[in-house]
């Protein structure tokens, strides 16, 4: 039975059959020191803005970034590993591996991504350089980017407000769901790859979320600039958010 969007497989068991079928080279120390540092940004919105770094495109990431072996095999899902669709069935993943027709290196490793172009971790290196590509070109020549993965820690920043210039004297909590993706639900599903909840979904995954609405985007945030984001950026696309908004009752607004 072919695979569809309804029978999609999960996150979850994407990332065991990957496990179960392949295996990485041996991962320098710097690996591990990456896994720590992605379990520490748990869900935080991060930014890379690097002069070499998709020039003239939003730097924020859009990746899931892996905390383990298994996570960073399942990074490279739509990259090294090619999930087809007619062979494969839901208790059953059939994958293609792009080393072995030469488009991908087997010392390559998908460390995040920003709208599908990827940076790139060399770990037959003991420092593993970092590099990053376009995707969408029909073959990957990726280019050096850090010359280390310690560097590429260093510049990604979490891309928070200043709540400072947000939080009045009343605080408000903002739970905001997509709700209807309206007239251009291709679109609108690529545009929740922005969003950390989403990013880890590649390609044909997203279709699954078509069926499960309303979809989170924020639950009980007191960011006004955040809920403000997500709600231009999917109306401009003609979706709809619904928005609840909650006062927190402090002793600073009861008087």
């Amino acid at each position: 039975m072919t695979l569809t969007p309804d029978d999609w497989p999960h996150a979850a068991d994407i990332q065991a059959s990957l496990a179960a079928q392949f295996a990485l080279p041996p991962l320098p120390p710097p690996m591990q020191e990456w896994f720590t540092w992605c379990r520490s940004m748990g869900t935080h919105s991060l930014v890379l803005s690097e002069a070499n770094w998709r020039e003239g495109c939003h730097s924020e990431l859009t990746g899931s970034g892996a905390v383990d072996v298994p996570g960073l095999l399942a990074s490279m899902e739509g990259y090294r590993f090619i999930l087809d669709q007619e062979a494969s069935t839901p208790t059953h993943l059939v994958w293609s591996d792009a080393v072995e027709s030469g488009e991908w290196q087997p010392h390559w490793v998908v460390l995040q991504n920003a709208n599908g172009d990827p940076l790139i971790g060399d770990i037959s290196q003991a420092e593993v350089p970092v590099l990053w590509d376009w995707h969408g070109s029909g073959r990957w020549s990726p280019q050096p980017l850090f010359p280390n993965l310690r560097m590429l820690m260093e510049r990604i920043e979490i891309n928070a407000p200043d709540l400072a210039e947000e939080v009045s004297s009343k605080v408000f909590f903002y739970t905001a769901h997509l709700t209807d993706l309206g007239p251009q639900p291709l679109q609108v599903l690529t545009a929740l790859k922005a969003h950390p909840d989403y990013r880890h979904l590649a390609g044909a995954s997203l279709l699954k979320l078509k069926h499960q609405l309303p979809l989170p985007l924020l639950v009980d945030n007191v960011s006004l600039a955040a809920k403000d984001s997500w709600v231009h950026r999917f109306e401009a696309l003609g979706a709809r958010v619904a928005v609840v908004e909650r006062e927190l009752r402090t002793s600073a607004n009861r008087n």
